[in-house]
């Protein structure tokens, strides 16, 4: 797992020890984990009570980190053939679109396979996601546009 995006997910998900609704109105707890039956979440069964602990949540995140991960990778074998830095950027987008919604942006992961970094940036900055969440997703887009993670600072 990726150290850097780790702290990318720390910063930008805001973690609550409390559960909580999202923007979409579904039950979530530290650094967005869905806990809403009605859309296939779930609280692991070691949470006994709340609020949840700090170490909890860290330990919710890498959970999390890792299964998204496993499960774009499927979905996307190139995943596993990208820098580090890519990988961050786009596990971020899937914690905040899903891999459906990361995979719809077919312009941009066909110019990451490419290496066409200004392109992929490009159908990034076109997006509707671009559009709603215009800090947080600027700030990925100047990464895959430099290829440089001081971006991810900002």
């Amino acid at each position: 797992m990726s150290d850097l995006l780790r702290r990318l997910l720390q910063r930008d998900e805001d973690c609550r020890l409390e559960p909580y609704k999202d923007h979409l109105g579904y039950w979530t707890i530290a650094y967005g984990h869905l806990i809403d039956k009605r859309r296939g979440g779930k609280l692991p069964d070691w949470i006994k009570a709340f609020p949840i602990e700090q170490d909890e949540a860290e330990h919710l995140l890498d959970s999390d980190i890792i299964e998204k991960q496993a499960k774009f990778e499927q979905a996307w074998p190139q995943l596993s053939k990208q820098s580090a830095l890519v990988q961050a950027v786009l596990v971020s987008m899937a914690f905040q679109l899903g891999i459906g919604g990361v995979l719809s942006f077919q312009r941009t992961l066909q110019a990451m396979e490419d290496g066409r970094w200004n392109d992929a940036a490009k159908a990034m900055r076109a997006s509707k996601w671009h559009q709603q969440t215009h800090a947080r997703a600027e700030r990925l887009v100047k990464t895959i546009e430099m290829q440089d993670a001081k971006f991810l600072e900002l």
